[in-house]
């Protein structure tokens, strides 16, 4: 999902059952972005004439159903792609989950495919019918599939990704960083800024203190988790809950180290001259991964898996990292972005996810809520 929901949209499920993956927060530049004709589907020996006429119904997020990429495809086939876009993972769950509208293919991150899979709201991918899955980046798809394969069966295939590094003023702090215990460090006491959210803060601290499954936790360990982070409260100048609101921070100086909602938060920093530089700590960092999903009901499941195989191309996924500055999915597409493109998306680097923990739904949203809220109300 977006960045924005996997940070903050989070919480909100603990409003709907009792909601991960991240909207809007990366760059929505065009540059070099490829053009339509470049995105053109590539089974150019099937019959075009089968789907003409149809409508794919599209659950998702905002800045994946573009018309660099969609417009080719509807023309190719005669379709037609209406797209609704949920603004948050309740959202998106409660329209799939109503009934109301059939959705053909639903966008979520990987973390709530067993959720949909439980409600019997999806279906299994024919992978034989996917033509670019054998381009899929190796070790993120790995990662993966260790969360949307059910009893054999694949539930979803990637589409999109992204980081929640550390972030680091390289100007203002001289030393090399290479922990999450920067953020507990006295010496940087009023300049660290961290993210007012429960289900991330919760995971990190726990990767920082070590334990194995940071979204799996007893209620010892939360218990550690919440002493952790009340230890680290006196030296927090602020916990900050929006994109812009954490990158004015960091470009103001108000905070020189912090935990980041992107890359696409550093980088935007960069542009604006400021020496922010990102820092995967020895811990690990947590990665989020959205997939496309077929739903249940879905009109015509070979239409809906030929537009994934069209989406997971190198050309489109090309297009979607030039447009959104997000991970890409396939390796392939790599050849096609500049070595500045290729930098700041992290498709230069295939060993990149070998220190990311994936963002998965946590063994309960409502204990980490009253844990953070019992931490931001103390004294």
């Amino acid at each position: 999902m977006k960045l924005k929901h996997v940070l903050i949209v989070l919480m909100s499920v603990v409003i709907l059952v009792g909601l991960s993956g991240c909207g809007g927060s990366a760059s929505s530049t065009n540059a070099g972005a490829g053009t339509a004709s470049s995105a053109a589907p590539a089974n150019g020996g099937e019959d075009l004439a089968k789907f003409k006429g149809e409508t794919i119904n599209v659950l998702s997020w905002e800045g994946y159903q573009e018309d660099e990429w969609v417009k080719p495809f509807e023309q190719k086939y005669g379709v037609t792609v209406k797209v609704t876009y949920a603004g948050s993972v309740d959202e998106m769950f409660a329209k799939a989950a109503s009934g109301s509208v059939k959705y053909d293919l639903i966008f979520m991150d990987g973390g709530s495919v067993n959720r949909y899979y439980k409600m019997n709201l999806i279906q299994p991918i024919d992978l034989a019918k996917l033509t670019n899955t054998n381009q899929l980046i190796a070790n993120m798809k790995s990662l993966n599939d260790k969360h949307v394969v059910k009893d054999g069966k694949t539930y979803a295939v990637p589409f999109a990704w992204g980081s929640l590094p550390m972030m680091v003023n390289t100007d203002k702090i001289k030393e090399p960083i290479d922990s999450w215990n920067a953020l507990w460090d006295p010496k940087y006491s009023g300049k660290i800024v961290t993210l007012d959210d429960a289900a991330n803060q919760t995971a990190m601290t726990a990767m920082l203190l070590g334990f194995k499954d940071p979204y799996n936790l007893t209620d010892e360990q939360l218990d550690q988790v919440k002493s952790k982070l009340l230890e680290q409260k006196p030296l927090v100048r602020t916990y900050y809950a929006g994109f812009e609101d954490g990158k004015n921070l960091m470009a103001s100086d108000e905070g020189w180290i912090g935990f980041s909602m992107g890359p696409t938060m550093i980088t935007d920093l960069q542009k604006e001259g400021k020496n922010v530089v990102e820092v995967i700590p020895k811990e690990g960092a947590l990665v989020w991964i959205d997939n496309a999903v077929i739903g249940k009901d879905a009109k015509d499941p070979e239409l809906v898996h030929v537009y994934i195989d069209y989406l997971i191309s190198s050309e489109v996924q090309a297009q979607l990292i030039k447009k959104t500055s997000y991970g890409g999915v396939n390796a392939d597409s790599a050849n096609k972005l500049t070595d500045e493109e290729k930098k700041v998306s992290h498709m230069d680097d295939p060993n990149y996810f070998n220190n990311l923990v994936y963002v998965a739904f946590p063994e309960s949203f409502e204990k980490r809520v009253k844990l953070w809220n019992e931490v931001k109300a103390a004294q």
